[in-house]
């Protein structure tokens, strides 16, 4: 079964994991939305005319098409013809032709699989120069399958549209993204006959992208009344795929969490478990000592590392919910690597099997702040939480672990800070919410050795009503205009906008020239306009800017002219942040009049 994936731990190759992560609840105060929210604006695209020539070629395409499918639908043979000229069409129209697709999220199901039958016939050129549109397609499709299921609990699909899906999953090239969707219409389905069809793609044709797993897997995770006997012991197969292996085991332990399985799926395997941990805890630790010899470059390091953490934290969850405690060795072996995520789940897995020194040593690690919020949660499961030290679970301890694991992330940092101190901490009402809101500024320094010696970089990140830094340099901010930052770059509300100055429109332009005639009256020159902002009905410009000879931003209101000059090399204020700023400073003074 891991003949594969053992070949993989001696290779520098990345695999995948499934990472479930929890969304904070929100309410909206008055009409704000925080970035996030599930309301989106569209855009209002006109739709592209055609020449008669294209009509007459379309018209003779869709008589074909309808010939080969029997199914006469307009609206059907419409969007096959999309997809056939899709490389053809200006952005425009392309933009046109995705808004037209909305209708799948409510077809019927002789559509669904007319629709399917026929992209299968399309050759991989087309299918590949029209992704963009195969990815909403498919994901109108999902959505509309989910509503269906969250209505009539897996009803019957008909129409052999799981077969169809399937077949179009096997006929797209590896590479296109459009076979995600295809999985995640399958899991979403959770009929016998679609689970059936997805575990055999797994372990068959399983997928190559984080993405792919994420969208076969996640659905299973969220609407949970399904058959798992579908899927259990079938997809245990597709642990010999690397890119596999974290998700699959991650859903069998959810299932065996959550009592929705009567025995975790892989206690048969359980001793194949055990040594596959041993075998990646020795990888892990020659990437520890010898990071040279495992990649040839640091991006192709972090995603090796990336992949072993993810599949060694689900093994350490695996063997605890199967309770053997032989696996106990293994796991020790694995609390002594140096990633504190890892240690963390060897650690609780140890204290879950009755080992003395995981529970130890799980307590000790509630002072590493990038681990402190998992230790928390699995002290509360052990009932030792009235054991750790009263600092490690407070309001600012916790929020102190939200920004060192926001600043972990590949995305971000990839690595915790060396330092994090509390700058400020208030309650006040935030764009988002009804209620105040207890805030949190952290200072957090990075001290590193680089080629050129040691180094240190330092920033202000905010925790609370978000979990954000930014790239400029904001430690020498008023406190009250670095909250104004983060509160303008996360409210959203369709009357708070920005336009960039290439899409400015003529009338635009004319309040552009009246706002920079502001920045000259103050004694600005070298203007070079950013964007035009509005807020409700006020308009304020953002340029880039001189003033006695020093470059900056500045931004032009109706009753100021704000400016900041670029002192800070590529760290320096951005229009973006300024626009930010500007705006959080009314929000944040609206919603907090007496602050």
């Amino acid at each position: 079964m891991f003949a594969n994936l053992r070949d993989f731990l001696g290779a520098n190759r990345r695999g995948a994991s499934l990472c479930i992560v929890p969304l904070r609840s929100e309410r909206p105060l008055s009409e704000f939305r925080s970035k996030g929210s599930a309301t989106c604006l569209g855009a209002r695209i006109s739709e592209r005319g055609a020449h008669k020539e294209m009509d007459e070629l379309a018209h003779s395409r869709r008589r074909s098409m309808a010939a080969t499918l029997k199914v006469m639908d307009d609206e059907t043979l419409a969007i096959l013809d999309d997809f056939s000229q899709f490389a053809d069409y200006d952005p425009v129209s392309r933009a046109a032709v995705i808004e037209r697709a909305a209708w799948l999220a409510h077809a019927q199901p002789r559509e669904v699989a007319a629709l399917l039958a026929g992209l299968q016939q399309l050759d991989e050129a087309t299918l590949q120069s029209a992704e963009e549109l195969l990815g909403i397609v498919v994901t109108h499709l999902a959505r509309a399958r989910r509503e269906s299921r969250e209505k009539f609990s897996s009803p019957p699909v008909g129409e052999d549209i799981p077969e169809q899906a399937a077949a179009l999953y096997r006929h797209l090239p590896p590479s296109s993204r459009g076979r995600a969707g295809l999985l995640g219409l399958l899991a979403t389905g959770g009929t016998r006959d679609e689970l059936s069809l997805l575990a055999d793609l797994l372990v068959v044709d399983p997928p190559r992208g984080d993405n792919e797993v994420l969208a076969a897997l996640s659905p299973l995770f969220q609407l949970t009344d399904y058959d798992t006997s579908v899927l259990f012991p079938r997809l245990l197969a597709a642990l010999a795929h690397p890119q596999l292996a974290a998700g699959i085991l991650d859903l069998a332990n959810f299932l065996t969490r959550r009592s929705l399985i009567a025995r975790h799926p892989a206690f048969e395997q359980r001793h194949e478990l055990m040594r596959l941990l041993g075998e990646l805890t020795h990888r892990m630790q020659r990437l520890e000592e010898h990071p040279e010899e495992a990649a040839s470059s640091p991006q192709q390091l972090t995603q090796t590392v990336s992949y072993g953490v993810s599949l060694a934290v689900s093994l350490c969850d695996a063997l605890a919910l199967i309770g053997d405690s032989q696996a106990n060795p293994k796991l020790m072996q694995a609390m002594e690597l140096r990633h504190r995520r890892v240690r963390t789940e060897a650690a609780a897995a140890l204290a879950k099997l009755g080992e003395k020194q995981g529970k130890e040593e799980l307590l000790k690690l509630a002072s590493e702040p990038v681990a402190r919020l998992r230790v928390l949660t699995y002290a509360d499961e052990l009932g030792i939480a009235d054991e750790l030290e009263p600092e490690y679970r407070s309001e600012v301890a916790r929020a102190e672990a939200e920004l060192a694991l926001w600043l972990a992330e590949p995305a971000n940092f990839g690595i915790p800070p060396t330092e994090c101190e509390l700058v400020d901490q208030r309650e006040q009402h935030w764009p988002g919410y009804e209620d105040l809101v207890e805030c949190f500024l952290f200072r957090f320094t990075y001290r590193l050795t680089t080629a050129q010696g040691p180094a240190i970089y330092s920033n202000i990140g905010i925790a609370g009503p978000l979990v954000r830094s930014v790239t400029a340099d904001i430690a020498d901010l008023p406190v009250d205009d670095i909250y104004a930052l983060f509160a303008g770059w996360h409210v959203q509300h369709e009357d708070i906008f920005e336009v960039e100055a290439h899409l400015l429109s003529e009338t635009q332009r004319v309040d552009v020239a009246r706002l920079e005639r502001r920045f000259r009256d103050a004694g600005y020159d070298a203007i070079r306009p950013a964007m035009l902002c509005y807020f409700f009905s006020e308009k304020s410009l953002v340029a880039r800017v001189r003033r006695s000879g020093v470059e900056g931003i500045a931004l032009a209101a109706p009753d100021d002219v704000l400016w900041f000059p670029a002192n800070r090399g590529p760290r320096s204020l951005t229009p973006s942040d300024v626009v930010c700023l500007h705006r959080g400073r009314r929000l944040l003074r609206e919603f907090n009049p007496s602050g």
